[in-house]
């Protein structure tokens, strides 16, 4: 026993017109999310990178000191350069993340002017 067809009261292209200025909205959103969430994991990636080389190498530049200043001073640059960056990165992330938000609510607002646009009457 099979359940009979569902009907619509009109077509799917019909459907799809009514739509396709949200679809159209969303897919520009999603490029401009896309391309700033890629731009966020390429700083994020390069940062790391960065912050390990300089973790790795502590042990190498520890082995070498001669003295305890030796050691504090290694200490103290590699903590000093280490609150730089991440505060630095910090900043850059922010920076990236506003102007994604920024990017976002333009696409929707322009959207949705042009959409209020198309869909009143004309005169």
């Amino acid at each position: 026993m099979g359940y009979p067809p569902m009907t619509l009261p009109f077509n799917f292209e019909s459907l799809m017109e009514l739509n396709r200025p949200a679809l159209n909205a969303m897919a520009q959103m999603n490029g401009k999310v896309y391309d700033g969430l890629a731009t966020m994991n390429r700083n994020w990636v390069a940062f790391i990178n960065r912050r390990l080389k300089e973790d790795l190498a502590v042990p190498q530049q520890l082995a070498a000191c001669k003295t305890v200043q030796d050691m504090y001073g290694v200490y103290a640059e590699f903590f000093q350069n280490a609150c730089s960056d991440y505060q630095s990165e910090l900043e850059q992330m922010t920076k990236i993340g506003k102007s994604l938000a920024d990017d976002t609510i333009q696409a929707i607002q322009t959207h949705a002017e042009v959409s209020v646009r198309e869909t009143r009457p004309s005169n």
